[in-house]
């Protein structure tokens, strides 16, 4: 992933196929959070080229069926209520308390939250709608997507939306949580050292090379069994941590690309 650059074109931001393909898992995975399915909204992208029409094939393999392993990123759950705080931690951090008071909460959002969550979820499908309708061609090593000036702000404040979710997911409170997740994948291999080790405790439990299944004390042994879980768990949070820090740089180079911008 390379973040945002200033080009005659507006601002660029290139993904490779399989990067646009998470971010298109976790932008929906947000939407549905907040009690959307971008993928049953008609078409119409805020960013990036207009869709093809309905008698054009895909133009992306965002079109298809969703990346395998789409419920390992979050935990869909959407609460529509907009007068009771939501119960969901991450959708929280979204639609905050404006007042220690309940009452005075509970006003507040009766006032202002469906509007916001409105607001949100546009914008989280207008980058989803942008992402899936990329041009793609078999074999790219690269996709672009473009953002005019006038529409960054709206793209950073979906970031940051996203950001608040993947945070909580990551159990990050402070500035010192997200320096120590930075320490834990300082390591480019991390991940894929996880995802192997993980392999190898999995196909213990299946059996040995040659494809026998093991036995059934070999399945029930509960040292490996709470190994597996940890590796998983491990995993997820490698994953998820690498998506919040690459959006973290995604935000940070469209910032600092509009600020450029407001400064000529």
């Amino acid at each position: 992933m390379h973040g945002f650059e200033r080009t005659s074109a507006g601002y660029v931001a290139r993904l490779d196929p399989f990067e646009r393909d998470v971010l298109v898992q976790v932008v929906a995975d947000v939407a549905e959070l907040l009690g959307d399915r971008p993928g049953a909204r008609p078409s119409g992208s805020r960013y990036g080229p207009q869709a093809p029409a309905e008698d054009e094939p895909p133009t992306s393999p965002g079109d298809g069926p969703r990346p395998d392993g789409a419920d390992a990123w979050t935990s869909l759950d959407p609460h529509p209520d907009a007068l009771e705080p939501p119960d969901d931690t991450g959708v929280h951090r979204l639609f905050p308390d404006a007042s220690k008071d309940p009452g005075l909460a509970a006003e507040f959002r009766r006032l202002t939250e469906d509007e916001l969550r409105r607001t949100k979820r546009d914008r989280l499908h207008a980058l989803w709608e942008s992402l899936i309708r990329l041009p793609f061609e078999p074999g790219a090593t690269e996709l672009e997507l473009v953002v005019r000036p006038e529409q960054a702000s709206d793209l950073a404040a979906t970031l940051t939306d996203i950001r608040l979710i993947l945070a909580d997911r990551l159990d990050l409170e402070t500035d010192e949580d997200v320096t120590l997740l930075y320490d834990e994948l300082a390591d480019a291999d991390t991940l894929a050292a996880l995802d192997d080790e993980l392999d190898r405790t999995l196909a213990g439990h299946l059996g040995d090379d040659s494809g026998t299944p093991a036995g059934d004390d070999e399945l029930g042994d509960p040292a490996e069994s709470d190994h597996a879980i940890e590796l998983e768990v491990r995993a997820v949070r490698a994953s998820l941590g690498t998506v919040y820090i690459a959006l973290t740089w995604m935000q940070e180079s469209l910032v600092e690309v509009m600020t450029a911008e407001l400064g000529d």
